[in-house]
């Protein structure tokens, strides 16, 4: 698919009926720097579903989480990095997560 179609598709993700365990999304900030790149922090607050007994276990009766996203868009370059961790239940789990999406090296249109 086209870089554009990706970036729109990446940006576009959440809320989805597909996955229905990030029930919402709130952009905290989102700027253009001086050299054209897309900056934006969101916060997505996610609901699994924990069971009874994994709450009785860790000592919590919360369901819901929540997930701090940083990404940087270059239009200029076709990057997007975006970074991504938990805030919830540091003590017990730490998620990270680092994508990056570029164009196909060899197919610079895919």
């Amino acid at each position: 698919h086209p870089w554009e179609t990706v970036m729109t598709a990446a940006m576009r993700k959440y809320p989805n009926p597909m996955n229905p365990s990030v029930v919402g999304v709130d952009v905290l900030d989102r700027h253009v720097d001086p050299s054209g790149k897309l900056h934006s922090h969101r916060l997505l607050s996610t609901e699994w579903g924990i069971p009874s007994i994994v709450k009785s276990l860790i000592g919590t009766c919360r369901t819901r989480t929540y997930v701090q996203e940083h990404s940087v868009v270059d239009p200029v370059k076709k990057t997007m990095e975006l970074k991504s961790c938990n805030i919830s239940f540091t003590n017990l789990v730490s998620v990270d997560e680092r994508l990056v999406y570029k164009p196909h090296p060899h197919e610079p249109h895919k």
